[in-house]
């Protein structure tokens, strides 16, 4: 395992981190494997937050944990509101480690954040003031952040010195991100790169993409790791690896990896060009959007037409729409609006819909 600076923590971290939010909730052991196997080739950072995977995600992560936390940074994640003061947030701090069976917390993120909640969190009586104080009785190390607001304030974020460390989406799709991962690395504040394979999208077959990689990639997913770890500002990739053979490929492409050079860096940026249509508006699938009134799957129709937009491959996608359940397809979209504000990436999600149709129906 390769390790890099945690910003100016003084932390090693893996280069590949373990997001906790897509274990099989129904498959516990599975789980508590995954997580045995990371830690046995050397992985040290887990991701977590108790909302995740309908309340269980902690739950599912304990097991793997128990009796070996100490040495590893576990990071726990809340999120800020108006009704949120110093004592409710500590109460959460508090809770998160007992279901994680932990009595210290090398991180506690600040989640869903956007520059626009600084204020709650700043105030008086509020949660930075519960974080200085748990950091203070040695019950947490460092405090981060992350979240989906714009590139610019998430600069502004990390400028305030507040903060350790960001959390953020980074991929070969979404380069959004890339001046706020250089000025993180300017300022010592450690970059954890989530959506590293863009959601699973990546682990798709693509020639293009795997050619992209100087001297070539096995696979997709390899290309795709590659690509995030040639940053020399990220520190870790976090890849919610949910099976064996997922965490096994992940573990080999860091163990190959030997870096990238300026050169390199500036002939990917260039050939990624070409996916800027994609950019901002590229779906990472996090669902978040489910729950639609009328039933359509919209994850699903936007995985469908992201593997023909990106891959090409648009006999295969037209085939699977056609076979989707009438009701789940995007057609039968009736633009009420209710999914966009659910949406951490600002998607014109009823307009994609639209396309979606168009391009399928």
């Amino acid at each position: 395992m390769q390790y890099r600076k945690l910003g100016k923590t003084g932390l090693e971290v893996s280069a590949l981190a373990q997001g906790c939010m897509r274990f099989d909730p129904e498959k516990p052991e599975l789980a508590a494997q995954i997580i045995d196997d990371a830690i046995a080739a050397g992985v040290n950072y887990f991701e977590t937050t108790r909302g995740y995977i309908g309340g269980k995600c902690q739950h599912l992560t304990a097991p793997g944990l128990k009796g070996r936390s100490r040495g590893l940074i576990v990071s726990g994640k809340a999120g800020v509101n108006a009704e949120t003061t110093a004592d409710s947030y500590r109460e959460e701090i508090d809770l998160q480690m007992q279901i994680l069976g932990v009595d210290y917390l090398e991180f506690f993120q600040v989640g869903w954040f956007s520059l626009d909640k600084m204020e709650l969190l700043t105030r008086k009586g509020g949660a930075l003031d519960a974080l200085d104080k748990a950091r203070e009785e040695g019950i947490i190390g460092h405090i981060g952040f992350t979240g989906h607001d714009k590139p610019e304030n998430f600069t502004r974020c990390i400028e305030t010195g507040i903060f350790d460390s960001v959390t953020l989406p980074y991929n070969m799709l979404n380069r959004a991100y890339a001046p706020t991962i250089r000025r993180a690395g300017e300022l010592g504040v450690g970059v954890i790169a989530m959506c590293p394979v863009a959601g699973g999208m990546l682990a798709a077959p693509s020639s293009r993409l795997q050619q992209l990689i100087p001297g070539g990639a096995e696979t997709t997913a390899d290309a795709a790791l590659r690509f995030v770890l040639s940053n020399p500002n990220v520190s870790t990739a976090c890849s919610g690896m949910n099976t064996l053979s997922m965490l096994h490929e992940n573990l080999e492409t860091v163990d190959n990896f030997h870096g990238a050079d300026a050169a390199d860096l500036r002939r990917m940026d260039t050939i990624l060009d070409d996916f800027q249509s994609l950019g901002d508006a590229f779906c990472t699938l996090c669902g978040y959007c489910k729950d639609c009134p009328q039933g359509v799957d919209i994850p699903g129709n936007f995985k469908i037409f992201n593997m023909a937009k990106v891959y090409g491959l648009h006999d295969w996608a037209r085939s699977r729409y056609a076979a989707m359940d009438k009701d789940k397809r995007a057609d039968a979209c009736v633009q009420c609006g209710e999914c966009e504000p659910k949406c951490p990436n600002n998607l014109p999600i009823m307009s994609q819909l639209k396309e979606v149709a168009h391009t399928f129906g």
